[in-house]
């Protein structure tokens, strides 16, 4: 808990759930949210997503190169018989691009406006129930990492120009 007239530093699980007061009349606030999110490296940077996007973790099959395709979607690739974009997490969260994705590369699996997507990732670290507060969220062993925005790498792939500049994960460029 943090007392909105004298905040303190107390452990995650000493937040509370709701806004009120107790029977002291001490005035109470929630300071995060919990997420359950899936915890990767992409670009050299370790980075959060929250779980209701990802369908699976998967290992890329072969990707074909899309020669007109716009910086940050690398290819495409079979997936249980249906083909999905390959896009780069690297380039599109950090402006940080990978390799050129590969048979045997790992990728989340994302559902997104009803479009299933593969996002290319370095490394998939775990998943975790981590506190949020907006853009980061905190894990387990008080890390701070930012929060991927699926919508905003899909704003990023579409956006004219050379492609996405550095920025804040899941957020705009400076």
């Amino acid at each position: 808990r943090e007392r909105d007239d004298h905040p303190e530093v107390l452990h995650p699980a000493q937040y509370t759930a709701a806004r009120g007061q107790d029977d002291a009349g001490v005035h109470w606030r929630r300071v995060t949210d919990l997420r359950n999110v899936i915890v990767f490296a992409a670009g050299g940077v370790r980075q959060a997503m929250e779980l209701r996007w990802v369908r699976e973790v998967a290992t890329l099959g072969f990707v074909t190169l899309v020669p007109t395709a716009p910086p940050g979607l690398v290819g495409v690739c079979n997936l249980h018989g249906t083909i999905l974009p390959v896009l780069d997490a690297g380039l599109l969260t950090v402006g940080q691009a990978g390799a050129p994705a590969r048979q045997g590369d790992g990728a989340l699996i994302l559902q997104l406006d009803g479009v299933a997507t593969a996002l290319r990732v370095d490394q998939v670290d775990e998943v975790v129930s981590a506190h949020s507060d907006g853009e980061v969220v905190v894990d387990g062993r008080g890390r701070r990492l930012p929060l991927v925005d699926p919508d905003q790498l899909l704003r990023r792939l579409h956006a004219p120009g050379p492609g996405p500049g550095p920025g804040p994960a899941g957020g705009p460029p400076p």
